[in-house]
């Protein structure tokens, strides 16, 4: 699938006509909507996530650490950047929407991922000469854990493309995401490395809950 904003005036509409029908269209068979009219539950109050017992590394997946922010509170958030040369990886950690907890681990991961995907679409289309091309998206199991990822290209005049990838998975009541961009590599390494970092993330985990640092509590079971 091709996104295109052309630069002749009288293509404007009928791109715009039909990039709002491509984003209205149905999600790809591999990532179901919520629910079939696609509507999210009615927001209900839920506890905080825990975010602050996750210690990061100072490397993850081979990449160097570029400063962490967060932002405290009901609604907070934590996220950790590392970056080389070439390479930019963004891990971030926020609680699942009011309403969410009792939804399945599938419907609350194809869900959100649906919600970060037009996010992406609206970015490109709003800038004035950015086009993007979907790469591949999938909804699998990763280690035991319902998990979505997406590909894609995005491309500008007068420079080489970017190649971004998302992977989407969920922690004990909040979701954990992981956004890579490169220049140099193809967005299947990047997907490799996204694996690699959620592999050594969780890791770490498990490794500050055995040492007594840290208690961290079991994924809710998938319904």
């Amino acid at each position: 699938m091709v996104l295109l904003k052309p630069p002749v005036a009288p293509l404007l509409a009928l791109s715009l006509a039909l990039l709002l029908a491509a984003c209205q269209g149905p999600a790809p068979a591999t990532l179901p909507n919520l629910q079939a009219g696609g509507t999210l539950p009615r927001p209900a109050n839920a506890a905080p996530a825990q975010l602050d017992g996750y210690q990061m590394p100072a490397r993850l997946a081979g990449l160097e650490g570029d400063g962490a922010i967060s932002r405290p509170g009901e609604d907070g958030w934590r996220q950790w950047r590392f970056a080389d040369a070439d390479t930019r990886l963004k891990v971030t950690l926020y609680g699942l929407p009011g309403g969410w907890q009792d939804l399945s681990a599938t419907r609350i991961v194809s869900g959100h991922y649906g919600q970060l995907r037009q996010q992406r679409v609206n970015r490109v289309y709003n800038s004035r000469d950015q086009s993007i091309r979907v790469v591949g998206e999938r909804l699998f199991d990763l280690e035991g854990h319902v998990t979505a990822s997406g590909a894609w290209l995005i491309n500008r005049p007068g420079q080489r493309p970017l190649h971004e990838t998302l992977l989407l998975t969920t922690g004990p009541g909040h979701f954990i995401r992981l956004e890579a961009a490169s220049r140099q590599r193809d967005t299947t390494a990047l997907l490799r490395l996204s694996k690699r970092a959620l592999a050594e993330f969780r890791a770490g985990q498990r490794r500050v809950e055995d040492s007594g640092a840290g208690k961290m509590e079991a994924p809710p079971a998938a319904k």
